[in-house]
Formats: C-alpha cells, sequence, structure tokens
C-alpha cells in the first residue's frame, strides 16, 4: 500500500471512524455467516474503525484483524474493547505472520481496492497461504472521485480494475470468485457503487 494512502487514514482517523461507524453492512454480514460455520477463525484485511471485526465476533466468529494504520487501530480498540489482543498493525504487501491454513476465511471491506495490481498478487497468493477455505470481499465499481491516474482528491490510491479482471486475479491466487450484484454505497455517495465476491479456495 502506497505511503500517501496510509497518510491519510493516520492523518482522518477519528473522523473516518466516526463516519464508518455509522453505517452498517447488513447484507455483508449476512453473506459472511452463510459462507463460515459459527466459531470459525476468520481473518480481516483492512479493519479500519474495527466495526466489522466486532460485528464478526457478535455473531460467534474468533477474528484476528490487520490494518496499515495505527491510528485506526487506536480508534477501533477505543471504540471496541473486544478486540483487545486481536488487533495488528501490517502494510501489505508482506509475509502474513501466521502459519499455513491457520484461519477457516478471511474478508475485506473496501481495503483490497487500495493495492495496486503487482502487490494484489502478492497479497492474494499470501491470503492463500493462510486460509483454508476462502474469503469474502467488497470492492468499488464506480467511483467517481477518482481521477484517470486512480488517485482521488485526498491523494489516495485506488485499483479500480474491471470485475473481470480482479476475478483473473483471484484465479491465479487459488481462489474460484462468484460475483454478487452491485450495491448502492452505504454512505449515500452519488455514483459510488459496490460489489461483494464470494471466494472458494481450490486447494
Amino acid at each position: 500500500m502506497k505511503q500517501r494512502t496510509i497518510d491519510y487514514y493516520e492523518q482522518n482517523a477519528a473522523e473516518l471512524c466516526e463516519r464508518y461507524e455509522s453505517v452498517s453492512l447488513d447484507s455483508f454480514h449476512q453473506t459472511l455467516k452463510t459462507c463460515f460455520e459459527p466459531g470459525s477463525c476468520l481473518l480481516e484485511i483492512g479493519c479500519g474503525s474495527g466495526r466489522d471485526a466486532a460485528r464478526a465476533i457478535s455473531s460467534g466468529f474468533d477474528v484476528a484483524a490487520i490494518d496499515a494504520s495505527h491510528r485506526l487501530l487506536k480508534e477501533a480498540q477505543k471504540l471496541h474493547p473486544e478486540l483487545d489482543g486481536r488487533l495488528f498493525q501490517m502494510v501489505l504487501p508482506c509475509q502474513l505472520p501466521f502459519a499455513d491454513k491457520t484461519f477457516a476465511g478471511f474478508y475485506s471491506v473496501a481495503c483490497l481496492m487500495h493495492l495496486p495490481s503487482d502487490d494484489l498478487y502478492v497479497v492474494m497468493s499470501e491470503i492463500h497461504r493462510v486460509v483454508r477455505h476462502g474469503g469474502l470481499v467488497s470492492l468499488p465499481v464506480g467511483r467517481p472521485d477518482v481521477d484517470l491516474s486512480g488517485l482521488d482528491e485526498h491523494g489516495r490510491v485506488f485499483n479500480l480494475m474491471p470485475v473481470e479482471e480482479w476475478t483473473r486475479v483471484f484465479a491465479a491466487s487459488g481462489f474460484d470468485a462468484d460475483v454478487g450484484s452491485e450495491e448502492a454505497d452505504s454512505l449515500g455517495r452519488e455514483g459510488v457503487r459496490w460489489v461483494t465476491i464470494t471466494l472458494k479456495s481450490r486447494t
């Protein structure tokens, strides 16, 4: 992940967490519960305010969560004390400090979009190493606030590949992809739309 993207989250952590906590991704979490049995150990990639990790725990999952931003992690710990001992700062791509097949699966909301394509192949292969069954990923399919160079007004990097290209990345990393229907933005931003992709490991 590019440093300028991390810097934005570091500098605006409290404000962003307040915004994230104002919405709940009900359909995403319903899908998560259909993908994995209660009690499953899951890895969250890009936990932000801790909203989704806390909800997954309340649904009976055992969760470890990573994020590149130290300040986001501090906010997440304050907002969700139940995440104590479950939060880890890591900047992707990196070698995840978990043994092979530690987790039943993983999930990621609005995080993988910040990784350049070359890094994505490395990251997804490493995720495949540590999970047994698959995952659930939320990605943007429309961002009118991102320019042709892949930057928004804050300098954050966005990888707005077509969904077909995302599925190719996932396939190359050992995952078969099932693409869901497009959904409106939970924060109500005009022109911003999302898709949830269910991944199943081939090995």
